[in-house]
């Protein structure tokens, strides 16, 4: 198996192949979610300048992808959110996910984030250890609380 890819700013066209990727990240980590609202987030993902993913392949194959978005707010500042990080597991430990997380943070810091943050699963912290590779990149554990409602 090759160990070069190639990665990308996603467009609408990658949908097709992006959908099942994020299919089988949200599956890893125990987030349930029609695909059908997959594909129609990411749509508008790819559409906002606040928002990029990237899609990493290898022999005309999607094998990851890693996205952020924007928000400002008076604390921070502008800050990136890194979104989403997936590799297919036949590819882990070959770099791709250090090279999706650097471009990722390029992007960000090219359009002034101040901060990027990120929230990791308990299920993918279990399965991958991810903090050790975050912290890898200089983030480091918040005590805070993360609550959300859904609309």
């Amino acid at each position: 198996m090759t160990s070069t890819f190639d990665i990308t700013r996603a467009g609408l066209d990658d949908v097709p192949d992006l959908v099942p990727l994020y299919e089988r990240f949200f599956a890893e980590d125990a987030i349930k979610i029609a695909r059908s609202k997959i594909e129609a987030n990411l749509r508008q993902m790819l559409v906002d300048d606040r928002a990029a993913v990237f899609v990493a392949t290898a022999d005309g194959q999607a094998i990851g992808l890693a996205s952020a978005s924007f928000t400002c707010g008076v604390e921070f500042g502008w800050a990136a959110e890194i979104e989403d990080l997936f590799v297919v597991p036949k590819r882990r430990g070959q770099g791709l996910a250090r090279q999706l997380i650097e471009i990722v943070l390029e992007w960000a810091d090219d359009r002034g984030a101040r901060q990027s943050y990120l929230v990791i699963t308990p299920e993918a912290e279990d399965a991958q250890s991810l903090t050790a590779l975050y912290s890898k990149f200089g983030f480091v554990r918040s005590d805070r609380l993360l609550m959300y409602r859904a609309s």
